[in-house]
């Protein structure tokens, strides 16, 4: 920031009053310099995060004066949105089927569209009581949670393999009261002792793999690159490595009719739709997202085929 105005903001020996107007026009402006979209609402997100009020707020607050402490804290979330960290690693929480999540680097940041994925579940369920559903590859719990929110009826099976993980994911259960509903386990469906160690059976298991290619990896904006955890974005190959394995260990954890929901990328649906036939499920389903992109393949187990334990 060196030559720009903004720092007379963090200048202890200044004279000058900040108004969070002032506060808000300077901040906006230097993020702008940086290249962040949005400059003006992200000064006000992370404004209004800092003052533990809405947004709104700020609105009738213009005048309010902040003092060096509010403005040095201000500075250091501020200059980590400058560096292009995400907003919601910067604020430490985000919203996802209208229900507020905790976040850290150490899970993806949850997208709109896998919002499409936990409706169609709920869609699928509907009222019908005591279903149980296995969520591989937790994250932070947003889609668990999201079900077991819209779903008080349905018990749920969350798995991942980090243990820091499934702590966030078990917090934000707790955060949106249905801590009850969900079991948190540590595992991997890699493992040839995954079946055994999740103990169904199930009637849907659902999943968001990480189903980047490398190639496709190395061409994402840095802001996702550089900060989100690889692991749970790219599987290092084609892209759609995970999908055969979770098709096939799911077949030996489903009761009878028991449906598969994957989360897809853009211009994978036939190859996934292929595999899931391979692994003996029909009366496939294809979802898309409002960007009109083939987001979310399903299907129901109609032969038991292919099942490696």
């Amino acid at each position: 920031m060196s030559g720009y105005r903004y720092d007379s903001m963090i200048d202890v020996d200044t004279k000058k009053t900040w108004r969070l107007i002032d506060v808000l026009k300077e901040a906006t402006a230097y993020l702008n310099t940086k290249g962040i979209e949005n400059p003006r609402l992200n000064a006000e997100r992370l404004m209004s995060h800092l003052l533990q009020i809405e947004r709104i707020d700020l609105y009738l607050r213009f005048e309010q004066l902040m003092n060096q402490k509010e403005r040095d804290a201000y500075k250091t979330i501020l200059f980590r949105r400058a560096k292009h960290e995400p907003l919601q690693y910067v604020l430490g929480e985000t919203e996802f089927m209208s229900l507020h999540f905790k976040l850290t680097p150490a899970v993806l940041i949850p997208r709109p569209e896998t919002e499409l994925l936990v409706e169609q579940i709920v869609a699928c369920i509907g009222d019908q009581k005591g279903s149980r559903v296995l969520d591989i590859g937790a994250g932070s719990g947003n889609i668990g949670v999201s079900l077991a929110k819209y779903l008080p009826e349905v018990s749920i099976t969350a798995v991942d393999t980090s243990d820091e993980v499934l702590t966030l994911a078990e917090e934000n259960a707790e955060k949106n009261g249905v801590g009850d509903q969900i079991q948190f386990i540590l595992a991997n469906v890699k493992q040839e002792n995954f079946v055994q160690v999740v103990k169904g059976p199930f009637d849907i298991v659902v999943s968001n793999p990480p189903y980047v290619s490398s190639d496709d990896f190395a061409q994402l904006p840095g802001e996702i690159r550089e900060y989100e955890p690889r692991e749970a974005l790219c599987d290092d190959r084609d892209g759609l490595s995970f999908y055969p394995i979770i098709a096939q260990k799911s077949v030996a954890l489903f009761q009878s009719g028991g449906r598969l929901f994957f989360e897809i990328g853009d211009g994978q649906s036939q190859p996934v739709q292929s595999i899931l036939k391979e692994a003996g499920y029909g009366g496939i389903q294809v979802f898309s997202d409002l960007n009109g992109i083939e987001r979310v393949v399903c299907g129901h187990l109609v032969q038991k085929n292919h099942v490696k334990r």
